[in-house]
């Protein structure tokens, strides 16, 4: 082989390979199940289903067949001894005796008609194959006729008469592979049960931990949680508990680290707001002034993000009624915003931190548009709040951005009429803690739409 043919080779090669690993990644994500529960139902009953059809076929062609097919020879060789006593042309008492013996000993009803000859021909697709072919082996012709499912008529025709045979049905059939494949069954269904039932409970342990980390992720600290199942599963689940602890013990430690800075802070800012007070007003005094005022609102800003969402449980609340009251609020300062509503819409929810996170969107619209609509409809299962305004809008680029903590859009908002770049955040922390999601699009009006999910059945737990 030659280098240049050892080339293509390699190249045919890598390309077949990574055409197979196309091939099993698409196996995976659109032929194979996707949850855990059916993967281990298909585990455990994929090879059961396999094990029972070699062992069935197995037994069929080792044991049925052969024990039917024996079956069949003994009722034809019991039929073959007969005729050749009626050959031999023994006596009538002689004859009845040996019919006797054959239906009290083989269960064979043996009856004999001297003169007669065969009428009926016999019909092969509806009487037993293997007795069939043992018959073939006589010496003189026979009609087979199927009785019912219980016997079969045979009907011999000797040189001097008829001889005629009512076979029952277990002198030629075996019900050996109705009770092996009863049992099969029985046991595999047996086994598959209790393997679901354990397959379940280990399962179960790892949906209450994906449900656990759920609500940690959307911010619900306070909820019960207990290992369980399989040791790796356990040791998983008190890992998260540890992280948990971890992650609480350092949002308390940066809340107290915070609410002591600006303890400490507002202690100088006073002194310096009452010494400015008493100096004599002119344009240095004013801006400094305005400069500790935008620093005492600062420091209400970062302790309220550091605080978060309230401690308050959630409650069913008409969602109607609380948009409305937030929008008559607004409009008492003069922001214009209309409110439009298609049904009434109940949810579980905190009512004190969606009312603060619906105003601080509020808010924003009325403090860089002159125009907000608000918008209750359901969607897809979920009561979505649409707000629209006929501001400047945000860039598409920069809309991820603007939920960021800090985050100020420097083009559009001041010290003046901005605030510290708070506000979507805790807007965001607080619908996401519900099980939402907020999005921001272009509006019709112009300006931005904000658009905010809840499911309407969402219960943190506790």
């Amino acid at each position: 082989m030659t280098h240049k043919t050892k080339n293509h080779f390699f190249i045919l090669l890598s390309g077949l390979c990574q055409w197979m690993g196309y091939g099993l990644k698409a196996i995976r994500s659109y032929i194979l199940p996707q949850r855990l529960m059916i993967r281990f139902v298909l585990i455990i009953l994929l090879p059961l289903i396999l094990l029972q059809a070699v062992i069935s076929v197995f037994f069929y062609d080792r044991h049925w067949e052969v024990i039917a097919k024996r079956l069949a020879l003994d009722v034809a060789g019991e039929i073959k001894i007969v005729a050749d006593v009626i050959d031999q042309h023994p006596t009538p008492d002689e004859l009845n005796a040996v019919l006797l013996d054959m239906n009290k000993y083989l269960s064979l009803k043996m009856s004999w008609h001297p003169g007669q000859q065969l009428q009926t021909i016999s019909d092969t697709r509806t009487t037993p194959y293997f007795l069939t072919k043992g018959l073939d082996g006589l010496s003189y012709p026979y009609t087979l006729t199927q009785n019912d499912n219980r016997s079969v008529s045979i009907a011999v025709e000797l040189p001097e008469g008829v001889l005629t045979t009512l076979v029952p049905k277990k002198r030629y059939f075996t019900s050996t592979i109705f009770v092996f494949l009863l049992w099969l069954i029985g046991t595999a269904v047996l086994v598959f049960g209790i393997a679901f039932l354990f397959m379940k409970n280990q399962v179960r342990s790892i949906e209450r931990l994906s449900r656990a980390s759920e609500l940690m992720g959307r911010g619900h600290m306070n909820f019960s949680f207990k290992p369980s199942g399989a040791t790796e599963v356990k040791q998983a689940g008190y890992s998260f508990i540890l992280m948990k602890n971890r992650i609480q013990r350092y949002l308390k430690e940066r809340t107290d680290m915070l609410a002591g800075v600006s303890h400490d802070l507002r202690t100088p800012l006073t002194r310096m707001k009452l010494q400015l007070s008493m100096m004599e007003q002119d344009d240095n005094v004013r801006d400094l002034q305005s400069d500790i005022a935008e620093m005492e609102k600062m420091l209400t800003g970062y302790l309220s993000f550091a605080k978060g969402e309230g401690k308050e449980a959630p409650e069913p609340v008409v969602l109607n009624l609380l948009v409305e009251d937030i929008v008559q609020k607004l409009k008492k300062t003069g922001q214009k915003i209309d409110l439009h509503t298609e049904q009434k819409i109940e949810i579980l929810a905190r009512p004190a931190d969606l009312t603060r996170a619906i105003t601080n969107i509020l808010t924003n619209a009325g403090r860089y548009a002159t125009y907000a609509q608000v918008n209750l409809v359901i969607r897809n299962k979920m009561a979505t709040i649409m707000i629209d305004d006929n501001g400047p809008g945000i860039p598409e680029s920069k809309r991820k951005d603007v939920f960021k903590a800090f985050y100020r859009l420097e083009n559009s908002r001041n010290k003046e009429t901005g605030g510290v770049g708070l506000g979507m955040t805790i807007a965001r922390d607080i619908v996401l803690s519900h099980g939402g999601d907020i999005v921001l699009k272009a509006s019709p009006l112009k300006g931005l739409r904000v658009v905010i999910s809840l499911p309407q059945k969402f219960t943190p737990k506790r």
